[in-house]
């Protein structure tokens, strides 16, 4: 089912061009479950047979993560996670992976939505919980811009260069998901180790102050 479900998505993109290119994206960028692990190679393997040109798909990918990741984020602001747990297994979402991902936007703060680009499932819902913490729409605008252009410019030029095998980013994508969600969690531990370091040695100091 997979397989036929994948094989779609790419005749879509192959004949009705950009648009449905677009389209996709958008979904994908909503609880909708589009992978964009099969989408962004495939259009750049489409750029490789002159049939796209690389800096169009890159536009149309950023316009299309924006414009579903707004209506995500309007969602989510808007009808706060009631709909999203009524409505949302009409689009194969779990309540799992909605509470996963509002645990993960707590727990990492300011850039939680750049850094969520790059992580499974993730990516695909951290609109809904910025809406919720109605987090600055020009912050939330910003770092979806930058993630969605990184991680879909690097699976588009992946399949522009290896060309008819561009099946095989895919797979390898999956295992970088993991790799850039461990290297992440690394980041952000060290981040919080340097931060309680320089929050002890400033209440040594103020503790020495006081002393003397």
């Amino acid at each position: 089912m997979l397989d036929s479900i994948a094989h779609s998505m790419q005749n879509f993109i192959a004949d009705v061009g950009y648009p449905g290119l677009f389209l996709l994206i958008v979904l994908e960028s909503t609880m909708v479950p589009v992978p964009s692990l099969l989408v962004m190679p495939f259009a750049g393997y489409l750029a490789s047979q002159g049939q796209f040109s690389l800096p169009g798909i890159l536009a149309v990918n950023s316009a299309g993560a924006m414009t579903g990741s707004l209506l995500s984020y309007w969602m989510g602001a808007v009808g706060g996670k009631p709909l999203l747990l009524r409505w949302g297994k009409y689009v194969f979402l779990k309540p799992a992976d909605i509470e996963k991902t509002e645990q993960f936007f707590a727990r990492h703060g300011a850039w939680t939505v750049l850094i969520a680009r790059f992580l499974p499932v993730v990516r695909h819902l951290i609109s809904i919980p910025a809406g919720i913490a109605r987090m600055r729409l020009s912050m939330f605008s910003l770092q979806t811009f930058l993630g969605s252009a990184a991680w879909g410019g690097g699976l588009m030029v992946a399949g522009f260069a290896i060309g008819k095998n561009w099946e095989s980013v895919a797979k390898q994508a999956k295992r970088v998901d993991l790799v850039i969600a461990a290297v992440v969690v690394l980041i952000i531990v060290g981040i919080a180790v340097r931060f309680f370091l320089q929050r002890r040695r400033a209440a040594q100091a103020a503790a020495s102050e006081a002393a003397r």
